[in-house]
């Protein structure tokens, strides 16, 4: 387990999600013909002591290494505000039929927000968002994914929280990229993920989303020394550690890549207070019995709106 208090400036922002499936943006397939200014927004603010939020994100893997109430146990132990959540199955027939995100938050009390990304096995299979707090919005936003008979739609699953201590809502977006080691597929859905970030992208949903706290988490198929993390750092900043060793989270059983990533805005300026990549038995839980990915976990406080 890496257990480390760092002080380094960060930025996130991000946000929109409701106690169902997410609603699809229209308007995100594709980047508007004709760009419209910015009208204020929310505004900068800057703090002496801002408020703290703890994010992770985690690959469950559909329950499928594991079980539903082995990846419930292991949600907890995270003990985050808001987390982002891979490969979640909903009413599948290999998940006997359970909606994966609904059960998990009912049974730790939560509030959550599903993206559906493909039609599978008589269900839906996506990503989800889990909140300690309610989402007052969500919207899913389609990714380019290739060739739909061969690859698998991705997509962008995007949650508005209003969090105690915060001025503003955070927008906690989560996104699940695709996995080739072609990663021509991927730059295409990063280069979309950064439309959004600049309003080249507009969403239905949540207003101000370019001047909002936004915080991108996931698995994103790549490692921190990649062209296409690279492509993201234009527009967002990678929250980790000055040993890349220490971010790996993929096999679980003996990590040897960090897939999976949270980034903050460069809209806003944080503070990492903490942040942990769980293994082995950290927090008294079989990480890679759980799951084939092992979690982050990261303490934020604002420093900048």
């Amino acid at each position: 387990m890496k257990k480390l208090a760092v002080a380094v400036a960060m930025a996130l922002s991000l946000g929109w999600a409701v106690n169902a499936q997410a609603a699809t943006s229209d308007e995100a397939s594709s980047a508007a013909s004709v760009l419209n200014p910015i009208k204020r927004g929310i505004e900068n603010k800057v703090y002496d002591n801002g408020p703290i939020v703890t994010v992770a994100t985690y690959n469950m893997g559909a329950a499928r290494v594991s079980d539903i109430d082995t990846i419930a146990t292991a949600i907890k132990a995270l003990d985050a505000d808001i987390i982002a959540l891979d490969e979640v199955d909903n009413k599948t027939e290999r998940s006997g039929k359970v909606d994966q995100a609904k059960y998990l938050a009912d049974k730790l009390g939560l509030h959550y927000a599903f993206g559906r990304a493909i039609d599978f096995e008589g269900g839906q299979y996506g990503v989800a968002i889990l909140s300690r707090h309610p989402i007052a919005a969500s919207e899913v936003v389609p990714l380019p994914s290739g060739d739909p008979k061969v690859d698998e739609a991705r997509i962008v699953l995007a949650a508005e929280i209003a969090v105690p201590g915060f001025d503003t809502p955070i927008v906690f977006m989560n996104t699940h990229l695709d996995y080739k080691e072609d990663h021509s597929i991927q730059q295409t859905q990063v280069q979309r993920i950064n439309d959004l970030a600049v309003a080249n992208v507009s969403l239905n949903n949540i207003k101000d989303f370019t001047t909002k706290i936004k915080i991108l988490a996931g698995d994103f198929n790549d490692t921190y020394n990649s062209a296409n993390v690279a492509e993201l750092s234009r527009y967002w900043n990678l929250v980790a550690t000055d040993d890349p060793n220490d971010m790996r989270t993929w096999p679980a059983a003996n990590p040897m890549a960090d897939l999976d990533h949270i980034f903050t805005s460069r809209g806003q300026i944080w503070d990492i207070k903490s942040l942990e990549v769980l293994q082995g038995n950290d927090r008294n839980i079989d990480w890679d019995g759980a799951s084939d990915h092992t979690p982050i976990v990261v303490k934020l406080q604002l420093k900048e709106q």
